[in-house]
């Protein structure tokens, strides 16, 4: 899964630390050469966020597809800057293909209708990782609390092939990709219920719901959430 370029509301972007990092630059000299450069606010405005890195505060823009574009064009065209402008340009095409998928998903009543229907689930699932947590923490376990995530990746891990970064992946999933999530957070749920149910041991109520996510996954190949993009060159 790639970083480099994200879907944030109804755009694509990628960020300046990105960028740096695909040229083999400074952030710093990344930062200097966009603040010198008054041409990039043409398209819109600045976007920036404050992370820390490395122990120390750092100021990071978020660029569109033309900013980002315009900002390499200002660099040197060396061979690694030239190779990473085809590595941006590719991350763009399928990421704008990704939003696309989103944004048809959304107008799509019969899966606004299925998202309605899993995110039911969903919750009911998210009860019951609750009812773990506290379970476990009774137990003695000091990081309970990250069942939250644990589980959520086990189960992605175990049903999909996630090849991009999506805000939620469950909104570019197609009919059967939600109706598979589904039937994983059913098979988690009922397992921490019965787990709980028979006083077993916390780790092993996990270990019983993941033997359950793995059994849905023998039946039910994991397919791709997002675009393999090499499968869309092949098309053309």
């Amino acid at each position: 899964m790639n970083n480099l370029v994200f879907i944030e509301g109804n755009m694509i972007f990628t960020n300046s630390m990105e960028i740096a990092k695909g040229v083999n630059h400074s952030h710093d000299s990344v930062l200097k050469l966009l603040n010198n450069s008054k041409d990039l606010e043409i398209f819109s405005a600045l976007k920036s966020e404050k992370i820390t890195t490395k122990g120390r505060a750092a100021c990071v823009y978020n660029l569109t597809e033309e900013q980002a574009t315009l900002l390499i064009a200002l660099m040197r065209n060396t061979p690694v800057v030239r190779e990473f402008k085809c590595k941006l340009v590719k991350e763009f095409f399928k990421q704008r293909r990704a939003l696309d998928k989103l944004l048809a998903y959304k107008g799509n009543a019969e899966h606004l209708a299925a998202r309605k229907e899993g995110k039911v689930a969903r919750l009911e699932e998210t009860d019951w990782i609750k009812k773990l947590v506290n379970y476990a923490t009774d137990q003695g376990s000091k990081s309970a609390h990250m069942y939250y995530t644990n589980i959520s990746t086990m189960q992605n891990k175990a049903l999909f092939i996630i090849v991009q970064k999506f805000p939620n992946m469950r909104d570019v999933m197609d009919f059967e990709q939600l109706a598979l999530a589904k039937v994983g957070d059913l098979a988690v749920r009922n397992a921490i219920k019965e787990g709980i149910a028979a006083n077993l041991p916390y780790k092993d109520i996990f270990i019983m719901a993941k033997d359950r996510v793995l059994a849905i996954a023998k039946i039910f190949p994991p397919s791709p959430i997002g675009f393999l993009l090499e499968k869309l060159e092949v098309k053309k």
